[in-house]
């Protein structure tokens, strides 16, 4: 059955990188470590593999005129927040982008959060990057890119309106693979939309084993760990999608009524499944969903964290 894969994890220091001052006539900042995060995805039958490179929750942030007086102080502390050793979330994105286009991998997975507030001067800086990537990428939003918080006189519709700058929005991204299908559900800070669930409907006729690609995590059904790991960090809060004691929840709507269908699909015993990939937390975990479906929540690329995903027939030397 191509759901019995063997996936295993590992976390090191890996080369440095040379780190550009955004605006800063090509002078560098100290180069900065990168820990990398490695997932193997075993698909049975499958010849050759597919490297894919992930990051999330970067938080990239800078003071700009859109930002409250109130709220200015709450910026530059959030500005020291997302820092790495002096050198802020800002700052480090060229260097991300350098080592995304080193890294190898055939597609970019940005899992959400990769802005602290959708201001206009955010998205500016994210959108600057982007431009540089030379392969392609994935890019599912969360609250903090949609979202105009700490700011003054933008609407959620003119932070729509940056967002869409950098790439049109769907609920449900999909990128098909000839053995695997990756299905991006954006904005999952938020339920799944019924337009949504239809797209991850149609991904998963195609008989091919789907990975998903999800800023919030899904609670392990027999596994307290993840749960309790957040509930540690958040204030006592699972924030993770389950039916359980879990911040995140379907509720009678019809966009619950979708979550809910993803989530049982997800737990199913014939799952389409195979494959978690998400972030949200700002830690490490690593573990099975349910019997069949495998997980892994990456850190905090703020913290100089990615990931690194071999999809392959065989397990990985």
């Amino acid at each position: 059955m191509r759901k019995h894969k063997k996936v295993w994890t590992a976390v090191f220091l890996a080369a440095v990188l040379g780190m550009a001052v955004l605006g800063g006539c090509g002078a560098k900042k100290p180069q900065l470590p990168v820990k990398t995060e490695e997932v193997q995805v075993r698909i049975p039958g499958m010849e050759g593999e597919v490297r894919l490179a992930y990051l999330s929750d970067l938080h990239i942030i800078a003071m700009s005129d859109q930002v409250s007086e109130a709220d200015a102080a709450t910026v530059e502390g959030r500005i020291g927040w997302a820092a790495y050793e002096g050198t802020s979330s800002a700052e480090q994105w060229p260097g991300w982008v350098d080592t995304l286009n080193g890294s190898g991998a055939q597609m970019i997975l940005f899992g959400g959060d990769m802005v602290d507030f959708a201001s206009e001067e955010n998205l500016r800086i994210l959108q600057s990057g982007m431009e540089g990537l030379k392969k392609p990428w994935m890019y599912i939003r969360a609250d903090h890119d949609a979202e105009p918080f700490y700011l003054s006189g933008v609407s959620k519709e003119d932070s729509t309106s940056y967002q869409n700058r950098i790439g049109a929005q769907e609920d449900v991204f999909v990128s098909e693979f000839p053995d695997f299908v990756i299905v991006g559900w954006n904005n999952s800070t938020s339920k799944l939309t019924p337009a949504g669930m239809e797209r991850i409907r149609g991904a998963a006729d195609t008989g091919k084993p789907l990975i998903l690609l999800t800023h919030v995590p899904i609670d392990p059904v027999a596994d307290t760990s993840l749960s309790d790991a957040s509930r540690a960090v958040f204030q006592d809060r699972a924030l993770v999608w389950g039916f359980g004691d879990c911040y995140y929840k379907p509720d009678d709507s019809p966009e619950g009524a979708a979550t809910r269908e993803l989530l049982e699909m997800i737990y199913s015993p014939d799952s389409p499944f195979t494959e978690i990939l998400c972030g949200h937390l700002h830690l490490t975990w690593d573990g099975m969903v349910s019997e069949h479906v495998h997980q892994h929540v990456f850190s905090a690329a703020f913290d100089r964290t990615m990931g690194i995903i071999t999809v392959s027939g065989e397990e990985t030397p």
